[in-house]
């Protein structure tokens, strides 16, 4: 479903061993390798933070996103105050288009296929809060409309102001496409750990509690955007609370090229292996 963001409260629905050793189980294992090693494992962290430097400007260093909806007066925090220490918090007030705002930062290289996870310690909780997420294969255009991308989100405001996950497309244009949501009331007393997977036009989103275990999942098939950057984001709108979150422990992995290789000439040495027995029985 495409919507435009003030649309946001408008009513939504619910989204609701290898047999033999022939080609279609070689495709299968070249699939399965791809995606194990977005999954864990044989994988290759290419940024993390954990914020304890205190800034968003090195180590790594972060670009601000604040123009999508042309709102202004966001601000990025790490600890001072009474901010959380060695975290990240970001804000924006409702001042944009149609009474929206938007605040957003990403990190790290451009990816196509790989994890991105980050935990939410600050937020909102079910009712008329803003929206916060994980985000990735953003495109980082700061114009007003022109950023792209997708996001694994929390709308405190849905299923009746009791929350729900949405995957998000984020399109050219003010605009979001809802790839897939889950009826979900997340406590805001608790920590959560969101993750956004890609593997090629597999996109999966999960969220688990800190210190818990998976409570979460949705897993749709995109292919309008095949890499990006990494990274938060939020927005709200009038008659919800402006745009306010806080984040820890973000994490960026790609898959180790060459464990993927070792499988696949693995395989092939297999299905080369017994297609000669065959030719000698």
């Amino acid at each position: 479903m495409k919507r435009m963001l003030n649309d946001c409260f408008a009513p939504k629905s619910l989204r609701p061993l290898f047999p033999s050793l022939g080609r279609p189980v070689l495709s299968t294992l070249v699939a399965s390798v791809l995606m194990f090693g977005a999954s864990g494992g044989q994988a290759q962290i290419v940024v993390s933070d954990d914020f304890s430097d205190g800034d968003d400007t090195d180590n790594p260093t972060w670009t601000r996103l604040s123009g999508y909806v042309g709102s202004t007066g966001q601000a990025w925090q790490v600890g001072g105050g009474t901010n959380i220490p060695n975290a990240y918090r970001l804000l924006a007030p409702n001042n944009g288009v149609s009474g929206l705002g938007f605040v957003g930062s990403y990190t790290g290289p451009s990816i196509a296929d790989g994890r991105v996870e980050v935990d939410f310690i600050q937020f909102g909780g079910p009712g008329a809060n803003p929206v916060f997420g994980v985000a990735g294969r953003l495109n980082g255009d700061n114009g007003v409309g022109a950023l792209t991308g997708y996001s694994y989100a929390y709308e405190p405001f849905a299923a009746g102001l009791a929350g729900e996950l949405v995957l998000y497309r984020i399109n050219p244009g003010i605009s979001i496409t809802d790839l897939g949501s889950e009826q979900i009331s997340l406590d805001p007393a608790k920590d959560y750990r969101f993750v956004l997977e890609f593997s090629g036009s597999t996109i999966s989103g999960r969220v688990f509690e800190i210190g818990g275990g998976l409570i979460a999942e949705r897993t749709v098939t995109d292919s309008t955007y095949a890499s990006g950057f990494s990274g938060v984001l939020g927005y709200s709108q009038t008659g919800v609370a402006p745009t306010d979150f806080t984040v820890d422990n973000f994490l960026v992995v790609v898959p180790e090229p060459g464990f993927g290789v070792l499988v696949v000439l693995g395989a092939m040495g297999l299905l080369a292996g017994r297609r000669l027995w065959q030719t000698r029985s």
